[in-house]
């Protein structure tokens, strides 16, 4: 339990109750401050908990408008359990209109935290020591940020248990957006810091998704967030109704990319701006142009091609277009019908 970081009500009280999470700060104004996060407590009856969180980095806005409006429309008789909503983790990045904290934290890569850290790491800490255990699921709402858009989707990291890559993919498929994503172990990061792989390894349901991206949101992407946030609370119980799949609502049968290639990520090779040749949802095969880096300071100079290593669909594409040598300016994968179709 957190000794740094108190919630200002009672998570145990009925009805609907909304006040902060007050973390003890120190800053060149105020010796003793207490920093600020809203959060939004739901609760009807019994049944289970799910804690929805927005904003774990700052750009990322889908998210933060579908956790805002949820916690605006939801009322207690339509709880069968109770909802904990953080619309926006990170505070201090979203007003910056920045990804990272001010000093450079990536929110996403300090679990569990440190309850006497900075602000950053006592809200990690107590997500990891308070919220989660008393959470039954977590759903956790990204999008690209500027750097990168994603063709709309819920994701996973794939499983080698059996049993916890089916619940997995349960959940994820019950966000019911048009493609679902199927990642290895994010490259260069330590796995045990990320805030989905902990959710995971304590056994606690699970939906995680990326919304499209590029520092804007849209009105179909904030849609997407909205209606798939609601029916990822149906299928987890804790509001009344019943969780209804894609092709029970009439719409298109969802495409699962596989990401876990060694040739899916593909990187800048040069910097300069990046242009986009093929966009998220096209298929390419081994070879094709899928995108031109061009230096703006030297207009005779031919532009550096990207071409793809591999054959398959585009997950992910370049958001931001000034690229330096390593950035990743694209990801793709074989699409298949169903994850049972994937090769081991």
């Amino acid at each position: 339990m957190s000794n740094t970081v108190s919630c200002s009500f009672d998570l145990n009280l009925s009805g609907k109750n909304s006040g902060y999470l007050k973390i003890g700060d120190s800053t060149n104004n105020s010796g003793w401050a207490t920093f600020h996060v809203p959060i939004i407590s739901i609760s009807n009856g019994n049944g289970p908990t799910v804690l929805v969180l927005g904003g774990n980095h700052g750009d990322e806005y889908e998210g933060q408008f579908a956790a805002a409006n949820l916690a605006n429309s939801l009322s207690p008789d339509m709880v069968q359990g109770r909802v904990i909503i953080i619309p926006c983790l990170s505070q201090t990045a979203s007003k910056f209109g920045m990804r990272l904290w001010p000093d450079g934290t990536n929110f996403n890569r300090i679990f569990p935290g440190d309850e006497n850290g900075g602000v950053h790491k006592k809200l990690a800490y107590y997500l990891s020591y308070d919220l989660f255990p008393i959470a039954d699921a977590v759903v956790e709402l990204h999008s690209g940020g500027r750097g990168h858009y994603f063709v709309p989707c819920s994701h996973m990291v794939w499983s080698s248990d059996l049993k916890q890559r089916q619940r997995m993919i349960e959940d994820m498929t019950s966000f019911n957006t048009s493609h679902h994503l199927i990642f290895p172990e994010q490259p260069g990061t330590d796995p045990t810091t990320l805030l989905p792989g902990l959710v995971e390894r304590m056994g606690k349901g699970l939906v995680t998704t990326e919304l499209g991206g590029a520092g804007v949101s849209t009105f179909e992407t904030v849609q997407i967030a909205t209606d798939g946030l609601r029916n990822a609370l149906l299928h987890f119980k804790v509001i009344k109704g019943q969780a209804l799949s894609r092709v029970e609502q009439g719409l298109t049968p969802p495409i699962f990319i596989d990401m876990r290639g060694s040739h899916s990520y593909h990187h800048a090779t040069h910097g300069g701006l990046y242009e986009n040749v093929k966009g998220c949802g096209d298929r390419v095969e081994k070879g094709d142009l899928i995108g031109r880096i061009h230096d703006m300071d030297h207009p005779d100079t031919p532009a550096v091609q990207i071409l793809a290593q591999q054959f398959g669909m585009i997950g992910v594409m370049r958001g931001f277009p000034r690229v330096n040598i390593g950035d990743v300016v694209a990801v793709l994968g074989p699409d298949y019908a169903s994850p049972d179709d994937f090769p081991a």
